[in-house]
Formats: C-alpha cells, structure tokens, sequence
C-alpha cells in the first residue's frame, strides 16, 4: 500500500517546526513544515525518492538519508529554513541506515550504519566530525540516544545475547551492557525518558509468557516490568508528557487501538520481575537458543500501574503514529473503505466518526477459519453480485506483519477486474499473540502455505472461490510463500504471481542484507551449512519441478533483501521446464520509492492475471465440485 504521507517528526525543543516525508510528484521526498505559517518547503528532489528524514532537537536543520538503489548511503542536513545544506556527520561512511538520534538538546547526534556486514555506531555535533565509538558484526538498531548523550541504546536479535545493548558513548568506560532474550523472553528497546536527565531510563517492550508487557531499564534497578500493562498481542510504546506517561499502541487481529498509561505505582516492593513487549511507529523510533541463568538476571518487580486508559478512535489500522511536543497525536489512519488521512488526536476529546462509506461494488467480510492449532483470520473482498469468482490471495509480506483493516488500493483494483481477494494472516503474522507469530516449529514456509491452502477449502466450499480459478499474488515474503505453494501445492493454484520474491532460500540468505539473514537464524534456528534440511524444505526450488501453472515472476536487479540471481535462477528453472511464465525487470530495488512502478506492477499482475484466466469458466454447481484435498501438500513431494 502506497500513502501520500508518513506522521511527522516534531522537533523537540522547537513545538512549531517538524519535517514530514511526502509524496511529491509521485516521490518521497523529506518536506519541512513550519506550523506557525502553516508553510511547507520541499527539502529534497532526489529522483529516487527519499524514505528517512528526521529534524534536530532545536528546529534547526533537517536530517535525510540518500540512498541508492541497493539501499546504502549517508545521512545529509539542511537548514529548516533553507540554504547550505552538507553532510549530517562528517567521517562516517557509505553504508545502509541503521538508525540515527539526538542528544536532548541536539548538541550531539548519533547514527549506526551497516558497512561490510557489520554495525558502526558513530557520535558527533551535528554537520560536525564524528568518531566510531564502536562496532559489532551482524546487525545493531540504533533505538536512542540518552538526553545526556552518554549512553546509546541499540537492539539485535529479540532472543538472542544482543537483545538490547547499551553502550557508554565514552570509550573510556566500561564496555557495553547486554540485556539478553531467549526463545521464551523477547526484549525491544524503544527509547529514552527525555525527562530523565541524571539516570537514564529506557522503555523496553518485552515478549514473555505468550504476553506483551511496558518495562523499563535504569542501571540501578534493572529491567522492571509492569504487569497492569500486559496484552495479549503485539504493543507498541513510547514515552508521553509527564515524567512517567506513557502511550501505548495495541494491535489486534487486524485493528488498533490506543491507550495512555502512568508508571508510577502507588507502591513498590521485592525484587524479581521479566518481562515486557515491542516496538512500532509510536515515537518515529527505528526498531531495531535455550536459556541460561547468566542470561536471566534478576529485575526488580513493580506494583501494577493505575489501569490504562483508551484514547478515542475511529477503528481500522493506525499506519503511523508521531506526537507533538503540545501531547497532539498526529496519525496517520486508513480502514479498509477508507484510504489514509491525516488524524489528529487530543486525548480526553472525542473523535468524530463521519467517515466515508463502504464503497458499493465491494463486498466486504472477515474470516475465521478453525484449525487445530487456531482459528486463521482472513479480510475477503469480492465484486458485487453472487459468487463465486475467480480469486487472488494477496499473501503480505514479513512474516512478521499482517494484513489488517486498512485501505489496499491493489484490493480495489483487483475486485474492480472482477476477482475475489482474499488477505489471510498466516501463522507467523503478528497482531494474533506470541504462540500463533512463532510456534510452528522451523517449518518456514510450509506451516503458512498449510494455512493460505485451508482458507482456500473454506472458500471454495462455501461459494466464494472457483475451484479451478484460484491463485496467488506476493510481495516479498509474499511472493516467496506463492512460489513454495505454486510447486509444493501444484493441484491447488492455477496462477501465481511473485514480486520480489524469495526463489532460492540458500542463495537468497547468502547475498541478503545482514539484517535479513539474522532473521532468517531466527526462523530456521541456524544457517544454511547447520541446518541443511530445514532450508531445503522451505526453498521455492526443490519444488520447481513439480509447478504446473503459469508463473510471473517481478524482480529487480538492484534488490539487496531478495537478491537478482536466485530469481533469475528460479526463471530458468521454469524454462528448462517448459512452465509458462514471464520475468518482467524493473527498476527501483526492493521497494520502489515511486509510486508510478508500484503501478506498473500492479498493471502487469491484473494483464497477467487475464491472460491465464482470460474468460470466465462455467460455474460447477457447489454440489458438484471437487473436493480439495485436505493434506495442502497433497500432489507434491516433500524434499
């Protein structure tokens, strides 16, 4: 989904200046807007687009990344008000953005960036000298900087040694503290306490016991967490007003929701405590094996906060979330009906729900699909009229994301040629709890292609889909689970179409980005040389042979996350093959900063999608249809 938007980035010291990254000319581009005047003023003109931007503490100088296709780059600053503009951080390298944050007053920045897959976290005064304060292999976020800016809040792997590192920004110190997870114990570093001057506390959102619970870390206390702020699935958090206020964003199969909470306890008592959940737009802060005893220090247990309190919304799907230094919330908001708008928000006041109706050609449903393991919820959009209809399953991407209720032009689109669309939420997907996000052992790929096939029998069985005439279309991880479906679920899909796409697992680990193969660790529980068979498994092409269906395959020579070569791979696999396909190139890397080639895409899927379906067939009585195999992986041969 493409918006013409992101919330904007407040200056902190400065409540009448922010800079908002918008669509210009159908391109990113980073735009300073002066809220006294009401005047916004165009910062960038790259022809590719910008997609970082951020504004110092003090209003005086907006920061953006300029990245090339493969997503490296260097942070650039230009005055708010216009002129000389140069380099944000003087000595730091060419290299992928991994985060940047200021001091509280701006006086030092911060910025980590990926070179040579490894993460280099650097400090200095703005457009000033930095120096490299330290370096780690794989991959580090950049969650904060502390307002005295001597200590830099970094996050790894949720579960692994480098969860949350904090490191003394003064190399003469001691070296860095390490908060570690493990498969049961998530942690996420969100950001600093502003107001916390003399001892640094950072806001930590902890996965545990199948909850998500707010904690928070001081040197002095440890990591504490805070039972009354426990939620079933995935939270966002971030600091608001006050010393101790918090904002916190729920996510819940498909909605969100928000709710403002206090830390201070009436009382406090003994020690022990783990806990706490993860991270998300709130703050505009970029995110970033068994256990053991070392790794589970002790943490000091609060008493529960006073309970939360829900702010006012209209429903559907927060895409993006900023605040004001005034406590305004400024969204950015969509539901499936309605595209993304601007909502501002004061809390303690009412929203109004005068929003636009359904539109009247689409209908609109949400599924819940029982398995033994779980109900599979699905958003299912279809024409106007009776069924059943060709379909398209729109798999997302991630995996750790999920379709919500939110506006998808591509869904509009798509029902508009006349095709049922169906958006499932996969085991893996986030918004449903921790069991339904990991617990399916190391089956990548396969555990989801299982559930997309089950909400397939459903609809077919019910009048929804046609039976002969149901595909899938991906992006991403998307279109890497449409090439496993296509070649282990041969008798299931007649069409499948994949941009970007995962086509060969153990080349695609080998020449991804450092922060996709650590993913990728987390998934398999290892790499490709330890666990073979597990990638073998998951991987598009041990299937290949068995793919019956025409194949479109989108890619771009410039992807750093889905790597060219393993697609190409994959292509002439289907050649050798004789399976009919097409392999289209474009430009724009992974994900395109231009919102004309997200067009072009969707373009060529609904004239691909036409050619292989290209008139519709007579609709078997439901009685009559054939019965779809219960076994998803029935018609192919595991590897």
């Amino acid at each position: 989904m493409t918006q013409a938007f992101q919330s904007p980035g407040f200056a902190a010291l400065a409540g009448d200046r922010a800079v908002e990254t918008r669509l210009v000319e159908e391109r990113w581009q980073a735009v300073a807007w002066d809220l006294g005047t009401g005047r916004r003023r165009v910062v960038t003109d790259r022809p590719g687009g910008v997609h970082l931007s951020e504004i110092e503490p003090d209003g005086e100088a907006i920061w953006w990344f300029d990245a090339d296709g493969a997503g490296e780059g260097r942070w650039w600053r230009e005055p708010f008000a216009g002129g000389t503009g140069g380099e944000a951080l003087r000595g730091v390298p060419r290299g992928r953005a991994y985060g940047v944050a200021f001091d509280r007053t701006g006086a030092l920045a911060a910025a980590v960036v990926g070179v040579d897959g490894g993460s280099h976290c650097y400090l200095g005064p703005p457009a000033g000298q930095a120096r490299l304060i330290g370096s780690a292999p794989g991959y580090l976020g950049l969650a904060d900087l502390s307002p005295d800016g001597r200590l830099l809040a970094l996050g790894g792997r949720p579960d692994g040694d480098d969860a949350v590192v904090l490191l003394p920004t003064d190399t003469r110190a001691d070296g860095p503290l390490r908060l570690a997870g493990h498969r049961r114990l998530r942690l996420w570093p969100i950001e600093f306490n502003p107001l916390a001057v003399l001892e640094p506390e950072l806001l930590v959102v902890v996965e545990e016991d199948e909850r998500y619970t707010v904690a928070t870390w001081r040197a002095g206390a440890g990591l504490t967490g805070y039972p009354r702020l426990s939620f079933d699935s995935q939270i966002s958090a971030g600091w608001y007003q006050g010393p101790r206020g918090v904002l916190i964003q729920h996510e819940r199969a498909g909605r969100s929701r928000l709710l403002l909470a206090d830390l201070d306890p009436p009382t406090e008592r003994g020690p022990r405590s783990r806990g706490a959940a993860r991270p998300g737009p709130v703050g505009r802060r970029p995110a970033g094996h068994d256990p053991s005893e070392q790794g589970r220090s002790e943490q000091g247990r609060a008493e529960p906060a006073p309970p939360a309190r829900e702010i006012s919304t209209p429903g559907g799907t927060i895409h993006d979330l900023s605040c004001a230094p005034d406590g305004t919330l400024h969204c950015v908001w969509s539901r499936e009906s309605t595209p993304p708008r601007p909502l501002v928000l004061r809390p303690g006041t009412e929203v109004a729900h005068d929003l636009d109706a359904d539109r009247g050609d689409t209908s609109r449903s949400r599924r819940w699909t029982p398995r033994p393991y779980g109900r599979i919820h699905s958003f299912v959009s279809t024409p106007a009229g009776p069924g059943p209809w060709p379909t398209l399953f729109l798999v997302h991407g991630g995996p750790a994301t999920h379709d919500r209720d939110s506006y998808d032009p591509r869904v509009n689109a798509l029902v508009d040629q006349g095709y049922a669309v169906v958006r499932t939420n996969y085991r893996g997907s986030t918004g449903y709890g921790a069991r339904w996000q990991h617990e399916y052992g190391h089956r990548v790929g396969l555990a989801q292609i299982e559930d997309l096939a089950a909400v397939r029998a459903e609809l077919v069985a019910d009048g929804t889909a046609l039976a002969e005439r149901t595909g899938l279309c991906g992006f991403s991880w998307g279109g890497y689970l449409t090439l496993l479906a296509m070649g282990a679920q041969p008798r299931l899909w007649s069409l499948g179409m994949a941009a970007q796409p995962i086509a060969d697992y153990p080349a695609a680990y080998r020449t991804t980005t450092p922060a996709l193969r650590e993913l990728d660790r987390q998934l398999f529980g290892g790499t490709p040389d330890e666990v073979p068979e597990r990638y073998r498994a998951a991987d598009p092409r041990s299937y290949v042979h068995q793919v019956r269906s025409p194949v479109l395959l989108v890619a771009s020579r410039t992807d750093e996350r889905c790597p060219p070569g393993q697609v190409a791979r994959y292509a002439a696999d289907l050649r050798r093959l004789a399976v009919p396909h097409e392999l289209l190139w474009v430009d724009g890397g992974h994900y395109s900063r231009r919102t004309a080639d997200h067009r072009s895409v969707l373009a060529a899927m609904v004239r691909f999608a036409g050619h292989a379906w290209p008139a519709p067939l007579p609709r078997t009585p439901r009685g009559d249809r054939p019965e779809v195999p219960p076994d998803p992986l029935e018609g192919g041969e595991h590897p």
